[in-house]
């Protein structure tokens, strides 16, 4: 295990082999987020997180981005406000936002590149935190 802020590379699960498969894309989509100035950061942690769902899909026997359906999708972001982290707590509203639009991006990076027909993803809404706003002092 390696100290904070060092990430070991997330396997994307499914074929390596398969050129339609997860892998193959999340690759591709990574080389093209480096060539368009994207930070290692963010590459780093949209690969996680497209890989968490690549992770989740296989569960359910899909292994390629073609196959996936928008309300694939709508169960995945479902998922995510019901997950609960090891500590009990669950995600914050942020951290389901970061997770959903690192799928938009690769869905959206997808359609564009012509790898899929559509973009299965371009009506899903990042999570948002509707919870009133505390109250706010009108004392000088």
């Amino acid at each position: 295990m390696g100290r904070r802020g060092e990430h070991q590379p997330s396997l994307v699960p499914g074929d390596p082999g398969d050129w339609f498969g997860f892998p193959h894309l999340v690759a591709e989509f990574e080389e093209w987020m480096g060539v368009h100035g994207y930070s290692p950061r963010t590459i780093d942690n949209r690969r996680r997180q497209v890989a968490a769902l690549a992770g989740w899909l296989e569960e359910r026997g899909v292994a390629r981005p073609a196959e996936v359906t928008r309300p694939m999708l709508e169960r995945y972001q479902r998922h995510l406000f019901h997950y609960r982290k090891p500590n009990g707590e669950p995600l914050s509203f942020r951290s389901q936002s970061q997770r959903l639009l690192a799928v938009r991006a690769f869905f959206k990076w997808a359609a564009r590149q012509h790898h899929l027909l559509h973009n299965p993803a371009s009506e899903i809404e990042p999570a948002e935190d509707r919870s009133p706003a505390p109250p706010t002092s009108t004392h000088a």
